[in-house]
């Protein structure tokens, strides 16, 4: 018996070392240029992959009813938003309060007397609406930068997180992206790359969403001249002196 086993596992032994095995990598898949019609079918595949709600529109009015539509279906009653200038489409705040939606304003650290009411307030918002400085296509990413005005607990607070990106903003890679703003990346206080909803496996090893950010995300990838946030501006924007970056860290926290 042991001299059948010994002999079966030495044939095994030889047919093993008698292979020549190549390792051969994958090939990358191929990744859209910046100037091709299928960046942006990339960037929804990848950003649905991950679990990211896409919605496409040409137009100023269909992008307004579509988020309009999105905080509808959510029942949101209270957000936290950029300023108009820092949105694609400026009009979408305006149109958010019109439609019933209350504004929380983010806590003002000058105002210590009420900075923990503020605080409570930030907790109750149901969504957050931002803009971004840009996507990555082969993951399907936004790159987001606070900062006054574009404060970063609207899409670390609330559950649901609504992002409006311009198209002419998705580069095809990280690469491409920190070639064509890494100024932008370092003369900002805080840039967060983000992909899909918060997810987490820290508890027995069980996937979890939601707990260290938003649950659900939304992103509306427009195609229209409303109001561009363009890459150069956007790096002229983030280019600041000492005292201004030194006076943005100080408050990190609430930015």
């Amino acid at each position: 018996m042991n001299e059948s086993r010994g002999a079966i596992l030495e044939r095994i032994r030889s047919g093993r070392l008698g292979v020549s095995v190549e390792s051969r990598p994958a090939p990358p898949m191929p990744i859209p240029t910046k100037d091709s019609s299928r960046l942006l079918d990339r960037f929804v595949q990848e950003a649905e992959a991950v679990g990211v709600i896409v919605h496409r529109s040409d137009r100023c009015d269909l992008s307004v009813e579509i988020v309009l539509r999105v905080l509808g279906d959510a029942g949101v009653k209270r957000l936290i938003s950029w300023e108009p200038n820092d949105l694609p489409i400026s009009e979408l705040m305006k149109a958010a309060v019109d439609d019933g939606v209350q504004l929380v304003d983010p806590p003002t650290p000058a105002n210590a007397e009420t900075l923990s009411r503020e605080w409570a307030a930030m907790a109750t918002a149901d969504a957050g609406l931002t803009g971004a400085v840009g996507g990555l296509a082969d993951t399907g990413t936004v790159v987001l930068r606070s900062g006054p005005g574009r404060s970063r607990l609207a899409w670390l607070l609330p559950p649901l997180h609504v992002v409006v990106l311009h198209s002419s903003l998705v580069h095809p890679t990280l690469s491409v992206f920190m070639g064509e703003c890494g100024e932008l990346v370092r003369c900002s206080s805080h840039v967060a790359f983000v992909t899909g909803p918060s997810r987490t496996a820290d508890i027995e090893q069980t996937l979890t969403t939601g707990v260290h950010g938003p649950k659900e995300v939304h992103i509306l990838l427009v195609d229209h001249d409303c109001n561009p946030i363009e890459e150069s501006e956007a790096a002229q924007a983030a280019i600041v002196s000492d005292e201004t970056r030194d006076r943005m860290s100080k408050n990190d926290l609430v930015q």
